[in-house]
């Protein structure tokens, strides 16, 4: 899991493209992703400092078209079972309880939608009021996710009748983390709105959905959901492909060398944007990676060089192969691109983008232009590929899995 973080967060310091050579507005959208979760959205972010180099003096190119990719269809279809596990998380995400129109007293295996006020030496303390809560009376716990409540809690709602108000006593065991709260006796006053039950797929109808999911019938609800996953299965596809083909070009290319001082610039640069978006005064680097990773500066350090190192081959290759073909520079084009990661960030402006991502404003614009063609170049070894599919059970990443 460790290392998964760190590549995530290495890849927003070096090649952008990495979430996959998508079109530009696309492509746009997940590098915003990308700096955002990178911590680059502030201009006080770590500065990138200019090294001046040609790509492709590093580079000596192979094969990057018509490249032969196999996959294995089985991988991106979607089962019945598929749908309805997802139609059963939306229910429970949405709306997974409704009124029980059957009950009107609250038994002791209910589930009950409630309003509570706790109150210590007859008046409401911090934190013990909430509203439209759903409790598991049985298990006394929070019936829709969460942990379970204090001995006691929910011992007087049996028997209750819905509209009733009951108080429930209780004692706050002597480990309870509110120091005020501790040992202390307190009133709960629940008021019960209704007993309710598990909405489950069996009982889904027209004014359910339509209440819920902005659609005008049941049908309609499944028909959105198998969109959905046939849009997520061709996204999934899709950057399959793409990963499959920067591996085939990254075999087929050499980088003899990085330009001197390349990787430790960037690596300085993300150390400093790490530093940025976790630590603070009262909080070291050191202590935040020993508490966090187990890990001391060096070994991060040592650790993400393996990562960044990747990235700017990759990035260097790529960079050689849009000027061996010549792709044109589209300004329309590229005003899209940066507008776009401009709007979906946090970012005053386009100004703000580049000053928060560069030595200084030129150089930020610099950076994201090289990215983009590094992002053409991409499209055009993804587009000349020659992509075929065999049939087979699907692949279950294991280590996704767990």
């Amino acid at each position: 899991m460790k290392k998964k973080l760190v590549l995530v967060l290495m890849l927003c310091m070096g090649l952008a493209f990495s979430a996959g050579c998508a079109d530009t507005k696309d492509q746009a959208q997940a590098d915003t992703e990308e700096l955002k979760e990178a911590g680059t959205e502030t201009p006080d972010a770590a500065k990138r400092a200019t090294i001046e180099y040609n790509a492709e003096d590093y580079v000596t190119l192979g094969d990057y078209k018509g490249l032969k990719i196999s996959l294995n269809e089985a991988d991106y279809q979607f089962t019945d079972e598929d749908v309805n596990s997802y139609a059963d998380q939306m229910i429970a995400y949405t709306k997974p309880f409704v009124p029980d129109e059957t009950k009107t007293e609250v038994g002791a295996n209910d589930i009950v939608n409630v309003d509570y006020v706790g109150k210590k030496d007859g008046e409401p303390f911090d934190g013990g009021s909430a509203q439209d809560q759903y409790i598991d009376v049985a298990n006394n716990c929070s019936a829709a996710g969460g942990g379970g409540y204090i001995e006691g809690f929910t011992a007087g709602l049996v028997g209750a009748k819905v509209g009733e108000s009951v108080d429930c006593a209780v004692t706050f065991p002597e480990d309870y983390q509110a120091e005020d709260l501790k040992g202390q006796e307190a009133v709960f006053t629940f008021t019960v709105k209704s007993v309710v039950k598990k909405v489950t797929r069996d009982m889904l109808d027209d004014s359910y959905v339509k209440d819920n999911f902005q659609v005008e019938n049941v049908d309609e609800f499944y028909q959105n959901i198998r969109l959905g996953l046939e849009q997520d299965m061709q996204s999934k596809k899709d950057s399959a492909i793409r990963s499959a083909v920067i591996e085939k070009v990254m075999e087929n290319c050499k980088v003899n060398s990085l330009p001197e001082g390349l990787l430790e610039s960037r690596l300085d640069d993300y150390m400093q944007l790490f530093e940025n978006q976790y630590c603070s005064e009262d909080v070291k680097l050191e202590d935040f990676l020993r508490t966090n990773y187990n890990m001391s500066v060096d070994e991060f350090y040592e650790e993400n060089k393996k990562y960044m190192e990747t990235n700017l081959n990759q990035e260097l290759v790529f960079e050689t192969i849009s000027k061996k073909e010549n792709l044109e520079f589209d300004q329309e084009e590229y005003d899209d691109y940066v507008n776009q990661i401009v709007s979906s960030g946090r970012y005053a402006s386009i100004d703000a983008l580049y000053e928060s991502y560069g030595a200084d404003k030129a150089a930020g614009e610099e950076y994201f232009k090289k990215i983009y063609m590094v992002n053409k170049a991409c499209n055009l070894a993804v587009e000349q590929s020659d992509v075929s599919f065999t049939q087979g059970e699907a692949v279950i990443d294991t280590e996704q899995a767990e």
